[in-house]
């Protein structure tokens, strides 16, 4: 069977991305790759920290962001556009859009996302044909591993979800997460330095940045109150850290957002 329903549009590799994405996706729509990096995502009001080897999209409907994490600078990046009306059979077979998800190990990813660019790249009556299989044949696997069982919580899932609990609180018991965890803070620290290329406390900024980032953009509060809302109690050293992590003072990021 060919497939003619679906057409792709662009795409591209990028080494060293340093992309700053925030918007409305009208008219088509994206599947992204990550290989190696950190990345701020937001879909709407949810976002994600993702490190390593993911998966996400982008289609009609949510404002998407994405750029490189607090801290980083870029990541390696691929990327395909497409449209057509067979993307509502993908929509309706549960393999389109995705939320993040890990790439499944053991596959080269990679080396499959050049294959499909390579042929997307050419506009031959084969080549036409042969992009969309390849495109959902990735979609495929993914889908399949989504429709694995899971494994039980780990240790990493563990602590990233109580530093996602702690964004809003100026007290940080990293001992205490430890101990429950039945390791030295020390280990805790290493492990996860490891796993995420980060410090507990410097991804518990990261996702402190993200979460202002979002109340600057989208609300009208006074930065001193959303230095509160994010635990802190002196609004200067809100001001400060959020300059050096992100780049720019908040009242600059808000009007840079804000238009």
């Amino acid at each position: 069977m060919t497939r003619t329903d679906i057409t792709c549009i662009y795409g591209t590799f990028i080494p060293a991305c340093n992309h700053n994405i925030s918007k409305h996706f009208k008219g088509y729509y994206t599947l992204q790759y990550m290989d190696a990096g950190i990345v701020e995502l937001a879909v709407n009001r949810r976002h994600y920290v993702l490190n390593g080897r993911w998966f996400w999209s982008a289609w009609p409907g949510p404002l998407i962001g994405f750029h490189p994490a607090a801290g980083e600078r870029t990541w390696v990046h691929r990327y395909l556009a497409f449209q057509g009306p067979g993307v509502e059979r993908w929509i309706r077979d549960g393999l389109f859009p995705i939320l993040p998800q890990r790439a499944p190990a053991g596959v080269d990813f990679a080396a499959r996302f050049d294959d499909l660019l390579a042929v997307a790249a050419r506009r031959d009556p084969w080549a036409l044909r042969r992009a969309p299989h390849l495109l959902e044949g990735i979609l495929l696997e993914l889908a399949e591993t989504r429709d694995r069982p899971q494994p039980p919580q780990d240790w990493l899932a563990t602590v990233i979800h109580e530093l996602e609990q702690w964004v809003h609180k100026d007290i940080h018991d990293y001992a205490g997460l430890a101990q429950r965890l039945n390791i030295s803070i020390s280990t805790l620290r290493r492990q996860f330095k490891r796993a995420t290329a980060v410090s507990p406390h410097d991804y518990l900024l990261g996702l402190r940045v993200a979460a202002a980032r979002r109340l600057l953009a989208e609300t009208t509060l006074p930065v001193k109150e959303i230095a509160h809302k994010l635990g802190y109690k002196d609004v200067f050293y809100f001001s400060r850290q959020f300059r050096i992590l992100a780049g720019v003072p908040p009242a600059t990021y808000r009007r840079s957002a804000q238009g």
